[in-house]
């Protein structure tokens, strides 16, 4: 049967829409499959944002200063916050004050990474800004180990003037400003081989000393590795700021970004421009 003009003009016009549903439809799968590609990079990528909404591992604990530390007595401070002045990363940190007594602590501790061998370690590194100290305090980091060890790296035991020998001198401590800690490079003491200050060694020591096999565990349920304020005596008074804490293997490093508020993710606003110009797109057509 013969169509009319207006018969095959109307199927020409359903062909070619359907022609650009199928292409609109094909586009967005090539979306969704580099948004998921991108989401997952991000979810295994370098990194990491903990705010109170999503701790991803971390937890504040507090001690009192009595001789049994009773966890979450005294009058510690432990909280994210905004600032101080412009933090390595994001607008936010978390802020460590021991309060009214120094030798009570104010800490932060991550339980992931347990079993992974120290000798693994390729980067570990983090940030502070201190406005309160006993003169050569900021926060320290403590690793926990398989053998029953423990590790201390203290950042004024790493400096040029600390006496140790240090062949990658860090710098000065210094109040209200940030700096940055390379701890894989600066000097360690343990509880079991060799002490602090002129009796720290480098971190190849620490390998040599501990042992090949020797890992990261959690002590109990309270994470093996720790950032920590105080545990020093009564009349000192701690008030620092921590963010930009990385640690890595050679399988790669991530870095956690303390926040007060989680930053929207820049790849979900991606994702949610995309989709809206589709659909402005589909509404238009």
């Amino acid at each position: 049967m013969k169509r009319t003009t207006q018969a095959f003009h109307s199927e020409c016009v359903k062909e070619k829409n359907e022609g650009s549903e199928r292409r609109m439809n094909g586009m967005k799968y090539v979306i969704i499959i580099v948004l998921l590609t991108a989401l997952t990079a991000v979810s295994h990528g370098a990194t990491v944002v903990v705010s109170p909404a999503n701790m991803d591992g971390w937890a504040f604990y507090k001690t009192d200063g009595d001789p049994t530390y009773t966890y979450g007595a005294g009058d510690a401070i432990t909280e994210m916050v905004n600032g101080p002045v412009t933090p390595p990363l994001g607008t936010g940190s978390a802020h460590f004050n021991t309060g009214s007594d120094g030798s009570q602590s104010a800490q932060l501790r991550l339980s992931d990474w347990s079993g992974t061998p120290i000798a693994n370690l390729t980067s570990l590194s983090y940030s502070t800004y201190a406005t309160s100290w006993n003169g050569q305090q900021v926060p320290y980091l403590t690793l926990w180990l398989s053998n029953g060890d423990r590790l201390w790296f203290e950042p004024t035991y790493s400096s040029a003037g600390a006496g140790n020998g240090n062949p990658n001198p860090q710098a000065n401590l210094a109040l209200n400003t940030w700096q940055t800690w390379d701890a894989l490079n600066g000097m360690w003491y343990t509880d079991n081989h060799f002490g602090p200050g002129s009796n720290a060694k480098t971190w190849a020591d620490v390998l040599t000393a501990e042992g090949p096999s020797v890992t990261l565990v959690n002590s109990g349920a309270k994470g093996g590795i720790r950032i920590a304020s105080g545990f020093a005596s009564l009349g000192e008074s701690f008030d620092a700021n921590v963010d930009n804490f990385t640690i890595g293997t050679a399988d790669g490093a991530t870095t956690y970004d303390f926040e007060a508020v989680p930053e929207p993710s820049t790849i979900a606003l991606v994702g949610l421009g995309v989709f809206g110009a589709l659909a402005i797109r589909r509404r238009k057509a």
